[in-house]
């Protein structure tokens, strides 16, 4: 058994046995939380992967929200020094075209980094159910059922899906205002816009994250719950 498996092992509750029933294990959730701590702490450079994929996706999501929102807001506003830096940066037009396709820019933008966000997570966590095959088996031995193993993948990647994508959406959102400014002035942000953009963005990429996240995790956790203990104990890591 590896040394990891035995720390996961060590915190899972005793197994019970009804009368004539086979044995398996009962996993609370309290349970779970620590197993999946205790796992994301062992595997601290996958976490790491899994944790900046995630958060540089959302990050990228956060901040074209929230710079098109403050955009918005500038654009509609009547003062001639807004009316004049916008136009000198090229970015206020009338032109119908030329906010449609500045509009199917920033949509194949976002798709694509959904895309390549959603391949490498799962590639990630597909790597690290390689890893744990002898866990996973060692597990099944000693009777978790299909949904314990689910409840395990999930919950940990849904933890990492939640910190990557808040910590992203953070990240994201000071590049915005960073960006408004640079592009054209800071004086030009104001207390009201930047909140607007932060109370209204905020959600929309931490929630598109974490979606990702769980949605990725899908496919390695099935394999890892129909997983076969005798062909998992037979693999040497």
């Amino acid at each position: 058994m590896t040394k990891q498996a035995s720390t996961r092992l060590a915190s899972v509750p005793t197994a019970r046995r009804g009368a004539g029933a086979p044995r398996t294990i009962v996993l609370t959730w309290r349970r779970t939380f620590k197993m999946c701590w205790a796992s994301v702490r062992n595997r601290i450079g996958r976490s790491a992967l899994t944790f900046l994929g995630i958060a540089v996706v959302a990050a990228f999501f956060m901040s074209s929200f929230s710079y098109q929102t403050i955009l918005s807001g500038l654009m509609r506003r009547q003062d001639v020094h807004t009316q004049a830096v916008l136009e000198q940066a090229g970015v206020f037009t009338h032109d119908a075209e030329s906010v449609k396709r500045q509009r199917d820019q920033r949509i194949w933008l976002l798709a694509l980094s959904a895309i390549v966000c959603l391949t490498g997570i799962t590639n990630t966590i597909l790597m690290s159910v390689t890893e744990r095959v002898r866990e996973i088996g060692t597990l099944k031995c000693l009777g978790a059922l299909d949904r314990f193993i689910v409840r395990l993948f999930l919950v940990e990647n849904l933890f990492l899906g939640t910190l990557g994508s808040l910590t992203g959406a953070l990240v994201g959102y000071l590049l915005s205002l960073l960006q408004i400014g640079m592009s054209f002035e800071f004086g030009l942000l104001t207390v009201g816009g930047a909140l607007q953009a932060l109370a209204l963005g905020l959600p929309i990429a931490a929630g598109a994250g974490t979606g990702l996240t769980v949605l990725a995790a899908v496919y390695p956790t099935y394999v890892a719950a129909k997983m076969k203990p005798v062909d998992a104990m037979r693999v040497e890591v």
